[in-house]
């Protein structure tokens, strides 16, 4: 029976449930966002089936996960990792099986990405980074500090990645220091980015009139849900996780999946690009000793993906 096993290295379909809070004066607008960001993921995941919901439209986050056929993952684009994700989400979720992710605020490449897509926003205007100042929009809580404590870990990563580690202020919509105070202190080159998931009144409505109250006087930026890099950072979470789920060893080519079988995992390019965005391994914040370790880890992996297409092509 030799010559009738299948040399296939593809692993089975694997499911993922993107969930984000939407809009609740407007919830189809939400649920065709999301639906934009998940198909920017299932580009980047081939074999996996990815679906979208958002809390905000009334039970599709139960119809989706009705439709899963196995014990999907769940992936909420939140800032925080508060009521919505510990609370709302699971009670929605009910009884059903699944394996939920951190939220995207809490992602470790999340401000690496964003210091790059600051840098570029301040060139694209003539500015270089240095002269800059930083603020950040979030919404904060009035009953508990979970929103801001992560906003706040946001802004103090950001400021360590930054050459003179220059002070980044944070105001807030729904507690103090309000964004209206904070704005006081801006000037004609302040880039002002919203820790936001996504777009909504919150950005078109409360930030503006909380800015022209302060009189601010720089930059406002899209929110940070809305960037180019997040369906990255998104699909390199749902492919670190399933590679946790199967203990799988790059250093072992030999790994046998959960599921007994020999075959080795396959591992998409998702995964194997870091934090910062290159796959090489050699950008500018590559040296820095959080990125040491992924970095490695990244090799790794682009060794193994090669030494695996060597077995394929021999199997062949």
């Amino acid at each position: 029976m030799s010559g009738t096993r299948s040399h296939s290295l593809k692993a089975p379909v694997t499911e993922a449930l993107i969930v984000s809070h939407g809009q609740p004066s407007s919830p189809a607008a939400g649920e065709w966002q999301l639906q934009q960001l998940a198909s920017k993921v299932s580009l980047l995941l081939p074999g996996w089936k990815i679906r979208s919901a958002t809390l905000a439209a009334p039970g599709n986050l139960e119809r989706e996960l009705g439709s899963c056929e196995a014990e999907p993952f769940v992936y909420p684009v939140f800032m925080a990792d508060g009521w919505f994700t510990k609370q709302a989400l699971p009670d929605r979720i009910g009884a059903v099986r699944v394996h939920q992710l951190k939220p995207l605020g809490l992602h470790p490449g999340l401000p690496h990405r964003t210091l790059k897509m600051l840098r570029r926003e301040a060139e694209q205007r003539g500015w270089s980074l240095n002269s800059c100042n930083i603020m950040i929009a979030a919404h904060g809580s009035e009953t508990g500090s979970a929103a801001s404590d992560c906003a706040y870990y946001f802004a103090k990563r950001l400021r360590g990645l930054m050459p003179f580690k220059k002070k980044i202020h944070t105001g807030f919509l729904a507690q103090e220091p309000s964004l209206s105070l904070v704005a006081q202190v801006s000037t004609p080159r302040t880039l002002l980015l919203p820790f936001l998931a996504g777009t909504g009144s919150h950005l078109t409505e409360d930030i503006p009139n909380a800015l022209a109250e302060g009189g601010f006087k720089g930059v406002l930026l899209p929110a940070i849900g809305e960037a180019d890099f997040v369906a990255e950072l998104i699909a390199h979470s749902l492919t670190t996780a399933r590679l946790g789920r199967e203990n799988f060893d790059p250093l072992n080519l030999q790994h046998t999946a959960s599921g007994g079988s020999s075959d080795a995992v396959d591992v998409p390019p998702a995964f194997t690009k870091i934090f910062c965005g290159e796959t090489s391994g050699q950008c500018e914040c590559s040296q820095r000793p959080i990125f040491s370790g992924f970095g490695f880890a990244a090799s790794l992996l682009e060794k193994l993906q090669k030494r695996v297409s060597g077995k394929m092509r021999q199997a062949a």
